[in-house]
C-alpha cells in the first residue's frame, strides 16, 4: 500500500520540464541553406577557421578513437577530426539539422574519409549510445544549447569513463566583445563553465591561443566527497531546484517525514526504495531521468545509500550531507 501511494504521489507531481534558456536561438537552423552557412563558417577571418589546425592539434586526438562532433554544422571540423583520427577511428557528425548532418557526411566522403557517419540530435539530447564516445568536440555550439543540463548529461552518458569534452566558445565580455557576440550569447565563460560542472564534469585543462574565444577540456566527475556526498553548494542546489533542473527527494521513513519536511520535497523512504530495487521496480517511482535528484535524510547517511541505489538505475542522484535540520538552517523552507 505504501509503495502504491508513493507511485501515485510521484505521478501527480508531473515533474516540470526545464525551459529553454534561449528560445529561438536555433531558428535559423530549421531547414538551413547549407551553402550559405558554408560561406559564413568556412572563411578566412573567422577565428576558429584561421586556427583550425591548432585547435585540432590541441585536442590531443589519438588515432582510432570515437569522436562526436556536436554541432557539426557544415562539417569543417568533422573532416579535420576524421583526418586526425585515422581510418581505424570513427567521427560522428551530430547536429539538430538533418541538412547539416547529410552535408558533413557527404563532404567528408568526397575528401576520401570513410570513417564518418551522421546523427541528427534533439534540442536536449545528442542521441548517442551510453559509454560509446571517447571525445566530444563542441566548437562555437554550446551557446546554442537550449537545455544545457539535459544536453550535457546526454553527453556525460555517451562518454566512456575516461572520455573528454573539448569546448571552444566565444568570450563574452562587456566592453571587449563585439556587439554581435554580446547580443548573440546569453552568458560568458564563467556561467557556461559552471553549467558544465553542474552537469557532472570538471575542468581538465585550458589553453590560451585564441583571442575572441577560449579552448577548454573537461572530464567526467562524480563531484562527491570521500563519504559520497555531493560537492554542490547549497546555492547551486537551490538554483537547480528553482529552475527545475533538480528535484529534492526525502528518503527518511514515513514516521520521520510526518514530523516536518522541506517544501516541495518528494517522499520515498529508503526502505521502500530498497524493496523496489530487489524487485527491479525502482522505475515505478516515476523519478525524472532528465533532472538531478538530490537525496536527503536525517543525518546524511541514508542519503548516500539512496543516491548510490539510484545511480545504479542510471539517475543523476546526488546525496546531501546535511540532514533535515541542517538544511533548514541553510535556508531551505
Amino acid at each position: 500500500m505504501i509503495v502504491l501511494c508513493l507511485v501515485l504521489t510521484f505521478s501527480q507531481y508531473g515533474f516540470a520540464q526545464q525551459k529553454s534558456v534561449n528560445p529561438g536561438i536555433n531558428k535559423a537552423f530549421q531547414e538551413p541553406e547549407v551553402s550559405r552557412f558554408a560561406e559564413r563558417f568556412e572563411r578566412e577571418g573567422r577565428e576558429v577557421y584561421d586556427h583550425r589546425h591548432q585547435i585540432i592539434k590541441s585536442a590531443g586526438i589519438e588515432p582510432g578513437i570515437t569522436i562526436a562532433d556536436v554541432g557539426a554544422g557544415t562539417g569543417l571540423f568533422t573532416r579535420l577530426l576524421a583526418k586526425a583520427n585515422g581510418a581505424d577511428g570513427t567521427v560522428i557528425a551530430v547536429d539538430i539539422a538533418k541538412e547539416f548532418v547529410d552535408h558533413a557526411v557527404s563532404s567528408a566522403r568526397e575528401e576520401g574519409f570513410t570513417n564518418v557517419r551522421g546523427q541528427v540530435c534533439l534540442a536536449d539530447s545528442v542521441e548517442l549510445p551510453d559509454d560509446s564516445i571517447d571525445l566530444v568536440f563542441v566548437c562555437d555550439t554550446y551557446h546554442h544549447f537550449e537545455f544545457p543540463y539535459k544536453t550535457m548529461r546526454s553527453i556525460w552518458k555517451a562518454l566512456k569513463p575516461n572520455g573528454r569534452v573539448v569546448l571552444v566558445e566565444f568570450h563574452r565580455e562587456e566592453g571587449k566583445s563585439s556587439d554581435w557576440i554580446l547580443g548573440h550569447l546569453r552568458a560568458g565563460q564563467d556561467v557556461f563553465v559552471n553549467e558544465i560542472k553542474q552537469s557532472g564534469f570538471e575542468v581538465a585543462s585550458e589553453k590560451d591561443f585564441l583571442e575572441t574565444s577560449y579552448f577548454m577540456t573537461f572530464k567526467k566527475s562524480q563531484r562527491t566527497t570521500p563519504e559520497g556526498h555531493t560537492t554542490d553548494s547549497y546555492e547551486a542546489v537551490k538554483e537547480n531546484l528553482d529552475n527545475k533542473t533538480a528535484i529534492l527527494l526525502d528518503v527518511r521513513e514515513e514516521r520521520e517525514w510526518k514530523a516536518g519536511h522541506l517544501k516541495s520535497a518528494k517522499l520515498s523512504p529508503l526502505s521502500v526504495m530498497q524493496e523496489l530495487e530487489l524487485k527491479n521496480k525502482v522505475k515505478e517511482l516515476n523519478l525524472p531521468a532528465d533532472q538531478i535528484i538530490y537525496t536527503h535524510c536525517r543525518s546524511g547517511v541514508r542519503s548516500v545509500s539512496a543516491a548510490e541505489l539510484l545511480k545504479k538505475q542510471g539517475y543523476d542522484a546526488r546525496a546531501l550531507k546535511a540532514g533535515f535540520e541542517g538544511l533548514l538552517k541553510a535556508g531551505f523552507e
